[in-house]
């Protein structure tokens, strides 16, 4: 029985899926390697996974505030949670490449696992389920999860951002006494 609804699922994946799967495979085994990375690329990884799981989000139940402001508290927990764990620690700036070095981690690997099993998890849910998706309390606690998820990727490009010193003009108007 359980074999039939799991190959039932797996028929009824798309075919895209398959390369995505691989391509963030790929891209979390690069994240393990201690790496070099300028403020642009640094930017790249987290807009494009808060754009990932909110288009989930936004797909599974529409334009909802409750289903928005549940990926935004989310979002923000995670910036909250990580502004005191200070991740990836051993981040710092490299003025002389003008560029950031970043410890290798296996946490974004684990993270957009996360996000892909979280959005194939959701999509079969409200395959099987299709009441779900006008469910409040599903529709928050999945979004939650998104911007919780997501938002993590972000939170940790502020904290790598947040080594980079000050520009001197900034210095020099904030630390007036």
């Amino acid at each position: 029985m359980l074999t039939q609804i799991l190959l039932q699922i797996l028929r009824g994946t798309p075919l895209w899926v398959l390369p995505l799967f691989i391509a963030l495979i790929v891209i979390g085994y690069l994240q393990s390697k201690p790496r070099e990375v300028g403020l642009a690329r640094m930017a790249i990884l987290p807009l494009a996974l808060a754009v990932f799981s909110l288009s989930r989000v936004l797909a599974a139940f529409g334009a909802e505030p409750l289903g928005i402001a549940a990926w935004l508290a989310g979002t923000a927990a995670a910036v909250l949670l990580n502004r005191a764990l200070k991740q990836p620690a051993g981040a710092r700036w490299t003025a002389a490449t003008g560029s950031f070095h970043v410890p290798g981690s296996w946490v974004p690997l684990a993270l957009m696992m996360a996000i892909f099993f979280a959005r194939y998890a959701l999509a079969v849910s409200l395959v099987m389920a299709p009441a779900y998706a006008h469910s409040a309390a599903f529709a928050g606690a999945a979004s939650f999860g998104f911007g919780l998820l997501s938002g993590t990727f972000l939170a940790r490009a502020l904290w790598v951002w947040s080594q980079r010193p000050a520009p001197a003009v900034f210095g020099r108007v904030f630390n007036r006494a």
